[in-house]
């Protein structure tokens, strides 16, 4: 089926052959409900590489406190003189996580074995390795005191060639929601490789407004992810080995209020089915440019969302980015507002109780006091207009900063002098 190119890349059998849809069928589940189905025969092709699984197995015949380790490539044959790296990570109550790392080789079997390690609940073991600039790893695992464990790992060649190196399709699922100041975007995209290579990413940025913020990814076992662009967008990292690849991540957008909201995102290269969901308020709209109408149902939280979806066929133009539009959102009314101004009014008039105090008559708690204040109001503006948090939050705790400021002020006047 595979076959290795006269340039050192790989490439399919002059028999085989896989659509876009191929991987895109098999997750069909992720379209919103009434969406035409998929054709799932062609999803059936053989010539997606399915690789080998990587195993961590307790292994009787290994004496406790030992970690056999075998390297294979993506044939299944064993892979001699080959680094392999142990990382073992220790958690303390009383010192915190502490992390070392073991060295070893594979000899002409494709082996190595790390002996007397410590086997304790508290400390835990991932066998990795790489290979130019891709990076495989096993599961993490804990050893066991009357046996040791045997980690079978694959390693690939890397290329970052998607032209003739490596057979990626990519499906996508984006998700929007309405918070009091801000859009808050989650994006999850699924990387298929279905070539017995490892596919490192150069320079794949995925285009976000220039205003865009908070970029936070999830936390994974692999190395993959999303890097914060600034003014651009995400890049994305890692190595992406054979089979899924998901990449988790979320990103945010002001928002004043306003009853509607435009926004444009890039997309993954290869895209073969995207979805976009919107958590609905009543009578709000979900249009994304060239897809059909969104409907409206409920999800596993029992919550109404939105739903659209596209399956990209083939031979038709790739989706590059996506135009997404929110419609008759419900606008906030005057009490936002007010509240806002009434807060900005208590704050001049604590600032000129504070200047009509003699210097003389403050305590030095009084001073470290106002000290300490003033460093949290500055934290909540910075939160607030960094949309860390929403309006009601920042009113609240604006409010009980303003208060505690009048009570340390109210404190701080020293006796009235009689100058009659």
């Amino acid at each position: 089926m595979w076959r290795q190119a006269h340039d050192g890349g790989w490439a399919l059998s002059p028999w085989s052959f896989v659509a876009v849809t191929a991987v895109a069928a098999a997750a069909s589940s992720t379209l919103p409900s009434g969406h035409p189905r998929l054709d799932a025969d062609r999803g059936a092709s053989p010539a997606f590489f399915r690789p080998p699984p990587d195993t961590t197995d307790e292994e009787t015949a290994l004496p406790a406190g030992s970690i056999r380790v075998e390297l294979r490539d993506f044939a299944n044959n064993v892979v001699p003189n080959h680094g392999i790296e142990l990382g073992i990570l220790q958690q303390s109550v009383a010192k915190g996580e502490s992390h070392k790392h073991l060295q070893g080789v594979t000899g002409p079997d494709g082996t190595t074995t790390f002996a007397s390690l410590e086997s304790a609940g508290n400390i835990a073991y991932r066998v990795s390795t790489h290979e130019g600039e891709a990076a495989f790893a096993a599961k993490p695992f804990v050893l066991g005191h009357d046996h040791g464990m045997h980690v079978v790992l694959h390693v690939y060649p890397p290329t970052s060639d998607l032209s003739r190196g490596a057979l990626i399709i990519t499906r996508s699922v984006i998700y929007l929601e309405m918070k009091d100041d801000r859009v808050q975007i989650q994006q999850r995209i699924d990387v298929f490789n279905g070539s017995p290579v490892a596919w490192i990413p150069k320079d794949v940025v995925l285009k976000l407004p220039a205003d865009f913020s908070a970029v936070t990814g999830m936390q994974q076992m692999s190395d993959v992810g999303v890097d914060a662009v600034p003014q651009q967008g995400v890049r994305l990292h890692g190595t992406f080995g054979p089979g899924e690849n998901p990449v988790v991540f979320s990103w945010q957008l002001p928002y004043s209020g306003e009853s509607s909201v435009e926004l444009e995102a890039g997309l993954a290269p290869n895209l073969g089915q995207l979805v976009v969901r919107a958590a609905a308020a009543p009578g709000m709209k979900l249009e994304v440019q060239g897809f059909r109408e969104a409907i409206s149902q409920v999800n596993e939280e029992g919550q109404r969302e939105l739903v659209t979806g596209k399956q990209i066929q083939e031979g038709e133009a790739p989706l590059r980015k996506v135009h997404i539009s929110l419609r008759d959102l419900p606008t906030p009314g005057p009490t936002r507002f007010i509240a806002t101004m009434l807060a900005a009014v208590a704050v001049v008039a604590g600032i000129w109780v504070a200047r009509r105090s003699p210097p003389s008559k403050v305590s030095v708690s009084s001073k470290r006091d106002r000290r300490r204040l003033l460093a949290e109001f500055e934290d909540l503006e910075n939160a607030h207009t960094n949309g860390d948090i929403g309006p009601k939050t920042y009113e609240r705790a604006h409010r009980e900063l303003i208060d505690e400021l009048a009570a340390v002020l109210a404190t701080s006047e020293g006796p009235k002098t009689n100058r009659g």
